[in-house]
């Protein structure tokens, strides 16, 4: 049995990251190791469970039916331990956090300090990354809950408003538009735009709210990271629209200048986000309830 449910665990995993490769990185072994439990179970099912092409694997109609239910049980075998963890309270555990960039940097930090003052036996783990990646942390498994720039696009997660935020303009300070406090839109059609990459939760909302006034930014540069498009609006590479939260710091030093966009409104909510079918444990519910009926607004 012991064997059986290790093939299913290999078989899960590979179908997850469809490729041999990335399944033996993801688990610590070779990829002929990977290769040869995978034959034991299409033998012991008697069907292909892969087409192999290429380098990357896809799930014959039998792999959809089995991954199906390899999804089902090794959340099950999660939550047993989850389930059985609880009996210990919050004197210990690991609470997995996925955040988008603005509220790993900018908000979730002082929410996470306040809370380990309350709880200093939990560990805590943050990954930031960009909405759609948190996203797929979720689905994966790999979190426990997400903070969203935007509503999750998967009708497999459970979202809530946590948090309303404001996007605003921001220029350099010998920018033409440096001394003004608001700007009308159609002119940000002839600014090099410094934007995040594709992915992010603010780029998606900045895109909607603009193509809703038939604008749609033509000279783009596109940085990775938050604190790298602030870094080029300060040194003059162009202009931005960011958190005013992710901006506070150098607003306040005089290094940039925010402005709002007339006529559009550029307010925003985000989320959190959770697995539906996934059970959450004490630590994870009085988290949630902390930051965000708590942590988030002092």
């Amino acid at each position: 049995m012991d064997t059986y449910l290790n093939q299913l665990k290999i078989f899960h995993v590979t179908a997850r990251e469809g490729s041999f490769t990335r399944a033996a990185a993801a688990l610590f072994l070779t990829q002929p190791g990977i290769s040869k439990h995978i034959k034991d179970l299409e033998e012991h099912y008697g069907t292909r469970l892969f087409d192999r092409l290429g380098k990357k694997v896809a799930l014959t109609r039998a792999g959809e039916i089995l991954f199906a239910k390899t999804e089902t049980i090794f959340n099950i075998i999660s939550q047993l331990k989850v389930e059985i963890d609880e009996l210990q309270g919050l004197q210990g555990g690991l609470l997995k956090i996925g955040a988008s960039m603005t509220i790993g940097v900018y908000v979730l930090p002082p929410v996470l300090a306040r809370f380990r003052e309350t709880y200093p036996q939990v560990d805590i783990s943050l990954d930031v990354a960009v909405n759609r990646q948190v996203e797929e942390h979720l689905l994966n498994n790999a979190i426990d809950i997400g903070f969203l720039g935007a509503p999750a696009a998967d009708g497999r997660l459970v979202t809530g408003p946590f948090l309303t935020d404001e996007l605003v303009v921001i220029v350099p300070m010998n920018h033409e538009w440096a001394r003004r406090d608001f700007v009308p839109p159609h002119e940000l059609i002839n600014q090099t735009f410094v934007m995040a990459k594709e992915g992010s939760g603010t780029r998606r909302i900045i895109e909607a709210r603009l193509a809703d006034r038939g604008i749609t930014l033509k000279k783009t540069v596109e940085f990775g990271h938050t604190e790298a498009v602030k870094k080029a609006v300060e040194s003059g590479l162009g202009i931005g629209i960011l958190s005013k939260l992710a901006i506070a710091r150098e607003e306040h030093l005089g290094l940039i200048k925010s402005l709002r966009l007339e006529g559009v409104d550029l307010t925003r909510t985000f989320f959190f986000a959770y697995r539906q079918d996934k059970y959450l444990n004490t630590v994870t519910k009085t988290f949630l309830q902390h930051a965000v009926y708590g942590g988030a607004r002092n």
